[in-house]
């Protein structure tokens, strides 16, 4: 990992008895999604709500709002998390915190004293938009070609580095047509379309008119000589 990966703490309960007691993956997600947002917070109530949870891009891809809500629920029911209702009476919101001793105390008080939710989303920390992306590659992956190993999450972390991510979603899905399904042919195909200079979905050789020069080079390297004409 990089330096700058940040850490999350997570409850000890949460990492034996309760998770012993989690059978629904959906669940166990959110809650840790839920955790990370919590810890975004500043001050004595830390907290999350269902509408940070249903804008959450991680979240996004792998749920529909009902199963978050679902798995929310469930995680409360659980004993995870405690929730109540803060706001003025025209408008109120759920708030979602662990359920310790401080954080209920932290809850009760801002029931009491009409706390506001602030305005505007947790700004997401350095590494979201890659973690949402890896995210949807993997699912991808599982989709379209097969089960993932850490080795093929690994070859694909990799392949996003050298390949635009339109062209691995294109070449996966290929692959699939094709009835293949494996990562040695979604990896053939990336290496085929990049001799080719095939870029987001345009091959090299067609793009005589938008960049000349692009499209002599790609020529030589494919024919050994200048086209004719």
């Amino acid at each position: 990992m990089p330096r700058t990966t940040t850490f999350t703490p997570v409850p000890d309960p949460l990492l034996g008895p309760l998770l012993e007691s989690i059978d629904d993956l959906s669940e166990l997600k959110c809650i840790l999604r839920a955790l990370w947002h919590i810890h975004q917070k500043k001050g004595p109530l830390r907290y999350v709500t269902l509408k940070e949870l249903a804008a959450d891009p991680v979240l996004l891809g792998l749920m529909g709002k009902e199963a978050m809500e679902r798995a929310m629920s469930q995680a409360t029911g659980r004993g995870v998390f405690a929730k109540g209702m803060v706001g003025s009476s025209t408008e109120r919101t759920t708030l979602f915190v662990l359920n310790g001793e401080a954080e209920r105390v932290a809850l009760q008080r801002a029931i009491a004293g009409n706390f506001s939710i602030p305005e505007g989303p947790v700004e997401p920390s350095p590494g979201e938009e890659t973690v949402r992306r890896q995210s949807n590659i993997f699912a991808l992956y599982e989709q379209e070609i097969g089960m993932l190993t850490p080795f093929i999450a690994d070859e694909l972390k990799m392949a996003e580095e050298e390949y635009p991510l339109k062209l691995i979603e294109e070449a996966m899905r290929e692959t699939a047509r094709s009835g293949k399904r494996n990562w040695r042919y979604v990896s053939a195909i990336l290496k085929r379309w990049k001799r080719e200079g095939k870029v987001d979905g345009e091959s090299g050789r067609y793009i005589k008119a938008a960049d000349p020069k692009r499209y002599i080079e790609d020529y030589v390297q494919r024919r050994g000589e200048l086209p004719r004409g």
